[in-house]
């Protein structure tokens, strides 16, 4: 599900930043799904070229939403009925950092994804069909159902361990909050036939 999510998300940027600035991003893909680091402390993503820009999206940091108290769910297949375990909502908080080898250019990037959510704070599957185009059919866990997103901010000291952890140097930068994500297993925990009568004895 959020690698759902972050594709939806990187391929909706992508198209914003065509549609507005055709001229300087309308050729490439900016915006791209990564890790800052690799493992072995090299930067993870390629600035071959004379002329780099990349939006990098990281995920760095996950926290459970407890909506609400969380229950068992039941449905039922064919003749039983069959017990999952309750959802588990999380919020995802998604640092999108820019690159580039100008930093006027890395600027107004980083003006263009705050315009983007700006227009766009709620996704659906009713307003963007293609939400949850490249999940398959037969893994409906991985289907997103409505995505929230808020701009989160930071104070100095959270930056300066934010970035220390990361292992990069600092670049323009901005944190939204992604609300929320139901991950489910539709695997049964117990089935059952259902209960089609009562009796009462006096024994």
């Amino acid at each position: 599900m959020l690698r759902t999510a972050f594709e939806f998300l990187s391929d909706e940027l992508n198209s914003y930043l065509k549609r507005k600035d055709p001229t300087n991003f309308g050729n490439d893909d900016i915006a791209v799904i990564s890790s800052l680091m690799n493992p072995d402390g090299t930067f993870a993503v390629s600035t071959d070229g004379a002329d780099v820009s990349k939006i990098i999206i990281t995920l760095i940091n996950i926290e459970e939403d407890r909506i609400a108290d969380s229950q068992y769910n039941y449905q039922k297949f064919d003749d039983r009925i069959e017990v999952i375990n309750p959802p588990v909502n999380i919020n995802a908080f998604v640092l999108f950092s820019v690159f580039a080898n100008n930093y006027s250019t890395a600027l107004r990037l980083l003006s263009y994804v705050i315009s983007f959510f700006q227009g766009n704070q709620v996704f659906d599957s009713g307003q963007y069909p293609q939400i949850n185009a490249k999940v398959d059919a037969d893994k409906p866990w991985q289907k997103v159902g409505r995505l929230l997103i808020t701009l989160h901010s930071t104070t100095f000291e959270q930056q300066n361990n934010l970035w220390a952890a990361l292992g990069a140097k600092y670049m323009p930068n901005v944190v939204y909050k992604i609300r929320t994500m139901s991950f489910i297993d539709f695997e049964p925990k117990m089935s059952a036939p259902p209960i089609t009568e009562v009796t009462i004895t006096d024994k």
